[in-house]
């Protein structure tokens, strides 16, 4: 990967001491202070990484030499620090994170002063760090960096959430903070709810000792160990966040881990039990969501992969609620963010007042087969790749939706094909009417993206 790679459509990620030196991260401020006018303040805060508090203080540092002012809330999920952002409403928000990305990565995501994320802005940016254009300022025109206290941050971002939920009786939920930034926060949260809490992997470690950073990851049994919690424990359910917090993962009370759109139907019902209205999901969502949410008089709104685009569409249609296939759930009638956290505790607030167990609710919703595969592609072919997909598939006469990637729908299902923003691949998501037209829809597309991969590498 080149220093060119690292600035991705919604966020700026790479490995720490290679693409992404000091050096770099350095300039990158200088490129966000310019990018700022130099001036205004900025609420900045970091995920468990070895090498975030490295990397915020460069940043913070190089910004503030033209004249922007910081705010640091210190090690905190994502949610928090963009709760922070949109209650102090400053210039903008920053945070170092690389999410579900390995140990060694690391990575800066801008914010809106609504704590939302941004998508035009980064382009502008990247700009000004290739120009090396950058806003000059005296010695006298320096801006400063002042530490709040993460505790501070947490008790208001807990405070808020507690005075909008109601436990209705006594639950007991299993919680894998995966040794992320959860660990700081979900644990005594629920336990604040009156909840009882039993964890693993919940002391914060950069180097993500307990399980991999990516609780949804295909291929590796991740959530084994909180599967097994889950039934030892007989607890509720079960949560897995990834590194930063901004996904929940669940597992009901058999031990099994959830499909994310039917616990967004959940949370659907809640919503459209009050109002109709719109429900925002990405394209790799299942049907079952567009099935379950029209019999309940709503209706599904696909949108790109990735928050920014999710917040952009619940903004424009005023939607009740959002979700990706990522285990990425927004509820703007807090904050129009999504939070993983959050999300495991309404969670808790509506099995808490079921007559059902989860796994009878799941249980009862239908399920279509879906398969996933992630392609390793260089990132400076994966989007050929897909765009000459695209025109194949056009000539061959499939029905295409290009909303984010290639979406192929046939009589047996449908395939997306579409490069990661985040990372050098190519996924691949397919859902049949059956098993076995699942496992042929996977295997001619993967095929398909791998004839194309050779073609455009040689």
């Amino acid at each position: 990967m080149s220093v060119e790679d690292i600035f991705r459509e919604y966020d700026i990620r790479g490995i720490f001491n290679e693409e992404l030196t000091p050096e770099v991260v350095s300039r990158i401020g200088l490129a966000f202070g310019t990018f700022l006018q130099g001036s205004g303040e900025v609420v900045i805060g970091r995920d468990t990484r070895l090498s975030s508090e490295i990397i915020e203080t460069i940043f913070s540092s190089s910004a503030a030499s033209l004249g922007c002012n910081f705010d640091s809330v210190g090690m905190v999920p994502i949610p928090v620090v963009n709760f922070a952002t949109w209650r102090k409403k400053p210039k903008a928000g920053v945070v170092i994170t690389a999410s579900h990305n390995p140990p060694e990565y690391n990575g800066l995501r801008f914010r809106h002063n609504d704590g939302t994320g941004y998508t035009t802005q980064n382009k502008t940016i990247r700009e000004i760090f290739f120009s090396r254009d950058f806003l000059k300022k005296s010695w006298s025109q320096v801006g400063k960096v002042h530490i709040t206290p993460p505790n501070e941050t947490l008790a208001d971002y807990s405070g808020f959430i507690i005075d909008r939920i109601k436990i209705g009786r006594k639950l007991k939920v299993a919680l894998d903070p995966g040794n992320g930034a959860a660990s700081v926060i979900a644990p005594q949260l629920f336990k604040q709810l009156g909840i009882e809490v039993v964890t693993i992997n919940a002391q914060p470690d950069g180097r993500f000792p307990g399980r991999d950073p990516d609780p949804s990851v295909e291929g590796k049994e991740v959530l084994k160990e909180l599967s097994e919690l889950v039934v030892k424990t007989e607890s509720d359910f079960g949560v897995a966040y990834d590194g930063d917090a901004d996904r929940a993962v669940f597992i009901d009370d058999k031990g099994r881990k959830t499909v994310p759109e039917k616990v967004a139907i959940m949370f659907a019902k809640q919503y459209l039990g009050k109002r109709k209205g719109k429900i925002v999901a990405n394209v790799s969502c299942s049907i079952v969501l567009d099935d379950e949410i029209s019999k309940m008089g709503g209706e599904v709104v696909r949108v790109r992969v990735g928050d920014v685009f999710i917040t952009e569409a619940i903004k424009t249609h005023k939607a009740l609620f959002g979700v990706e296939i990522s285990s990425h759930f927004y509820f703007p009638d807090f904050y129009p963010f999504d939070d993983g956290v959050l999300a495991s505790v309404k969670l808790a607030e509506i099995l808490a007042y079921s007559e059902e167990p989860f796994a009878v609710i799941m249980d009862r919703m239908r399920s279509y087969p879906s398969l996933r595969e992630n392609i390793e592609c260089p990132d400076k072919i994966k989007f050929l790749v897909v765009e000459y997909l695209n025109e194949k598939y056009g000539k061959e006469g499939y029905r295409i939706d290009v909303t984010d990637g290639v979406r192929i729908v046939s009589d047996e299902g449908w395939a997306l094909v579409r490069p990661s923003n985040t990372e050098p691949k190519i996924r691949i998501t397919v859902e049949g009417r059956t098993d076995d037209s699942s496992k042929r829809l996977l295997s001619k597309f993967r095929s398909d993206v791998t004839s194309a991969i050779k073609k455009f590498s040689g």
